[in-house]
C-alpha cells in the first residue's frame, strides 16, 4: 500500500511540476534514490524483529506439541 501511495506522489508531484507556472531553475528536483534507500533501511530492523518473532512462535509451537503428545 505505501509503494502505491508513493507512486501517486511522485505522478502528482510530476503534473505540478510541468503545469506550474515556475521556471525550471526554481522547482525542487526530488531525490528519489536516496528516499528508496531510506525506506530500506527502516525496514531491516522490522523483518529482523518480524523472524525473531516468528522463529520463537514456530519454537513455542513445537514445545506445546511435544508436551501434548508426551502426556
Amino acid at each position: 500500500m505505501r509503494l502505491s501511495r508513493k507512486k501517486r506522489e511522485n505522478e502528482l508531484y510530476q503534473q505540478w511540476a510541468k503545469h506550474s507556472e515556475l521556471s525550471p531553475e526554481t522547482i525542487p528536483q526530488k531525490n528519489s534514490s536516496g528516499d528508496v534507500t531510506l525506506s530500506r533501511e527502516k525496514m531491516k530492523p522490522r523483518l529482523l524483529l518480524l523472524y525473531i518473532l516468528l522463529g520463537v512462535g514456530i519454537a513455542a509451537l513445537g514445545a506445546g506439541l511435544v508436551l501434548f503428545f508426551i502426556q
